[in-house]
């Protein structure tokens, strides 16, 4: 079975890349230079040579706060790009995964967000990326909400404090939002494993388990390296970011653990691996 992944070279298409070679899959990665989804000719044409089983979408335009000042571009790539893909898969008789985002959510809930809840994208990129799944559910497709994530595939909320606290910095870190911190690896894993059981279309919420704001993140990883680093708490609105975050966005994982058959991993632990692995 091949499975096609569009955005290889990025942070979360890279591990699905990797993981196929742990696990021996015949998996396709193409980087933006092999194929930008935006070109519709190219897309179909890619797709339909590879002949694919499942593709996972993951190309994105993901800077969330320069979405502000480029909503065209945003959506350009988030929403055009995914109808390509949609049009691809549905002509090359391939199934779809596409990877979208908690910040799709208001933040106002406040507890784990199922993914059959209503939807309230506040800034332009979750508002792109939600015109994307709308793409995928009206083409029957399949939807990996995740959040927070960090990896080796490139750079990350994980490698900028450390950067910082390595050179002595003080830091100030945002302590009014909460998520699920998540490495890339397990989301790569985790989708895997949803397509070698067929799952059916909709919505899946795929994340590392436990909750924290960016603040109990950033303060984790500087003690898990053993730096000592003061770091400060800093409320959204003293931040100033372009772009508004949920204040809330934990994802309920339910459904998906039980599709796998068992829990995610805490985020702790898999923040611990990752550093053993790339420090």
């Amino acid at each position: 079975m091949t499975i096609v992944v569009t955005g290889a070279s990025g942070l979360l298409g890279s591990e699905f890349v990797a993981a196929g070679v742990r696990r021996a899959a015949e998996i396709v990665g193409l980087t933006r230079a092999e194929l930008d989804v935006t070109d519709l000719g190219a897309t179909r044409r890619v797709i339909a040579d590879t002949g694919p089983a499942w593709i996972v979408h993951c190309a994105a335009y993901t800077a969330v706060d320069r979405a502000e000042a480029e909503p065209e571009e945003a959506m350009r790539v988030n929403h055009g790009g995914t109808i390509n893909v949609v049009s691809a898969a549905a002509e090359a008789g391939a199934r779809l995964f596409y990877v979208s985002t908690d910040y799709v959510f208001d933040g106002a809930k406040g507890s784990p967000y199922r993914p059959d809840d209503p939807v309230a994208p506040g800034s332009v990129y979750a508002r792109s990326k939600r015109a994307g799944e709308e793409a995928v559910l009206g083409a029957g497709g399949v939807i990996a909400r995740t959040g927070w994530l960090y990896g080796s595939g490139g750079r990350n909320f994980v490698e900028a404090i450390l950067d910082r606290a390595e050179r002595g910095e003080s830091l100030r870190v945002v302590d009014d939002q909460r998520g699920r911190p998540t490495w890339a690896r397990n989301v790569a894993e985790v989708v895997l494993d949803l397509i070698a059981r067929d799952v059916e279309d909709g919505i899946w919420h795929v994340a590392d388990a436990g909750e924290a704001t960016w603040l109990d993140f950033a303060r984790e990883a500087v003690a898990i390296r053993g730096l000592d680093t003061t770091i400060e708490g800093v409320s959204t609105k003293a931040w100033g970011a372009p772009a508004p975050r949920p204040k809330y966005s934990v994802l309920d994982l339910r459904r998906t653990e039980e599709a796998v058959g068992r829990p995610m991993m805490e985020w702790r632990q898999a923040l611990r691996r990752y550093l053993a692995e790339n420090r």
